[in-house]
C-alpha cells in the first residue's frame, strides 16, 4: 500500500490533479481500497487523475499504518 502517497495527499489541498502515470497507478490502488475519492479519465486517454478527498477510512489507515518517522 502506498502509505507515503496517502500521507502526502492528506497534507495537500484538494482537488489535486495528478499527471504522472506511475502515481496514477498508486492512486487506483488507494481508490480501490476506499482510502481516497478520485476521478479517472476514460481508458486510453492521457489526462490527469483528479483526487477529491482522503476518506475517513484513509485517515484511519494513516493513524494505524502510516509511514514511520
Amino acid at each position: 500500500m502506498p502509505m507515503e502517497l496517502l500521507q502526502a495527499l492528506a497534507d495537500a489541498e484538494m482537488p489535486l490533479d495528478v499527471v504522472d502515470p506511475v502515481v496514477q497507478d498508486k492512486l487506483r490502488i488507494l481508490h480501490d481500497a476506499g482510502h481516497i475519492v478520485c476521478s479517472f479519465p476514460a481508458t486510453g486517454t492521457i489526462q490527469p487523475v483528479c483526487v477529491h478527498m482522503v476518506t475517513a477510512l484513509g485517515r484511519k489507515a494513516l493513524r494505524h499504518f502510516g509511514p514511520r518517522a
